[in-house]
């Protein structure tokens, strides 16, 4: 049986994406409640404040550890289900952290909550592919990441005014994420998954599950995504432009109160994060409409000009920043707009354009476990750094000069891409023939 394309489908889809949404809502709200909660937990489990290193030191090793199984499992297996197992009933590991009486048992808990971390999004890279079309991935994947980036604002409101309740009232914001993670279970069984391969203009009038399953995810097709040249001008680019937001983010706050910001250090935070919001919604638009304009370049000029520009305006940010809050806030504005303008709208609809539906979710995952690798190397250097120049000097040296750098990276994309691009589309014709016989 084919893959439906009439309007009920039209409408499945995009009820996929409100599901999805809500479920990177709360993934995100989640990641952040330690450490927004932290200075409640500490006294009342009777710790000290450094021992929050290691508590999220072990979640980031083991979310970066999992990527690729959790990747191969999205390839090989139904995602619907990893999604409601993983990402929704599984974070009622989260609500078992509020009933914890010690660091030992703090620890394993956020163990085993971390476990699930990785799956949410090499998942959700894979099944947007096949939901939308290309030339319609970027809104579809700006709206997700935006809702995202929503999560981690009301996080930042909405935990800290429920800790301060009372001495013990912390617990109730991992009562509160637990069960909105299961919550999100429930609501994930109401995804639609098509079969890989659905929104190929190739495949989508004769794909079904059975054939589908033809071109199932085998770990001999691994080298194959090594042969894309595009994937790889996406690792390293990617990697150094995290760099740049690794340490922005991993530092601002800190920064910000060097420079005697105080309470309304919020303030920059949440505008610098609304212009990502922002700019993962207006990109994700603007890559898809430049998309039916020039399929092979539209994209990829957007991304370039937003690497060029958002180089001084971080520069901008971070050397009038002392100079008090207007600064702060319009350039930090700007930068987050500029960060949000290679992601949503390029990077990830170039990946889902030049890689086999049934490698997708591997071939994001293994991107996001070297990024994230390299990001963390970075921000444990940052730290001589401070040590030796001290926070202002330490981001304009890791900020801005690795986005110029990520700059220079992406050109070969105007090589690679088109070529990848034909060629994915040469392996899908292909098929389409097969399917037919």
């Amino acid at each position: 049986m084919a893959a439906p394309s009439s309007s009920s489908s039209t409408k499945r889809r995009w009820w996929s994406i409100f599901t999805l949404a809500a479920a990177a809502f709360v993934d995100s709200s989640e990641n952040q409640a330690i450490s927004i909660l932290w200075p409640r937990m500490y006294p009342a489990l009777g710790l000290w404040e450094g021992q929050l290193g290691p508590v999220l030191g072990i979640s980031d090793l083991i979310r970066t550890l999992t990527l690729p199984l959790w990747g191969w499992a999205a390839d090989r297996f139904s995602r619907k289900t990893l999604l409601v197992l993983i990402t929704g009933f599984w974070g009622g590991w989260t609500l078992a952290i509020a009933f914890v009486q010690s660091f030992s048992q703090l620890l394993t808990v956020r163990i085993l909550s971390s476990l699930g971390l990785g799956v949410l999004w090499p998942t959700t890279f894979s099944l947007l592919s096949d939901l939308f079309e290309s030339r319609r991935r970027g809104l579809a994947a700006g709206i997700m990441t935006a809702v995202s980036y929503s999560g981690t604002v009301t996080a930042f409101i909405i935990l800290p005014m429920l800790a301060n309740i009372n001495p013990d009232a912390w617990r109730w914001g991992f009562i509160v994420m637990g069960a909105a993670s299961i919550l999100t279970g429930f609501l994930l069984t109401t995804l639609y998954e098509p079969p890989r391969g659905a929104a190929e203009p190739e495949l989508e009038d004769v794909i079904s599950e059975e054939a589908a399953a033809r071109y199932a995810f085998r770990l001999r097709d691994l080298p194959a995504i090594a042969r894309v040249r595009s994937w790889w001008v996406l690792l390293f680019q990617n990697s150094v432009d995290n760099i740049a937001i690794a340490v922005l983010f991993g530092w601002s706050f800190v920064w910000l109160d060097s420079l005697g910001m105080g309470d309304r250090a919020s303030i920059v935070v949440v505008m610098l994060t609304l212009g990502t919001l922002i700019g993962h919604l207006f990109f994700g638009w603007l890559g898809d409409r430049l998309e039916r304009r020039s399929p092979n370049y539209g994209r990829t000029a957007m991304a370039l000009f937003g690497l060029t520009l958002t180089a001084p305006a971080l520069y901008a940010f971070i050397s009038l920043g002392p100079r008090g809050l207007g600064p702060l806030i319009l350039f930090g504005a700007l930068a987050g707009l500029g960060i949000s303008s290679v992601d949503t709208g390029a990077r990830w609809p170039i990946a889902q354009g030049v890689l086999r539906p049934e490698l997708r979710a591997t071939g994001r995952a293994a991107l996001d476990m070297v990024i994230g690798a390299v990001g963390s190397l970075m921000i444990t250097f940052s730290g001589s750094l401070v040590d030796s120049y001290g926070v202002t000097t330490m981001l304009l040296l890791l900020v801005p000069i690795p986005k110029l750098i990520a700059a220079l990276l992406w050109l070969p994309m105007f090589r690679t891409y088109p070529a990848d691009r034909a060629a994915l589309h040469q392996v899908l014709a292909e098929r389409r023939q097969e399917m037919g016989n």
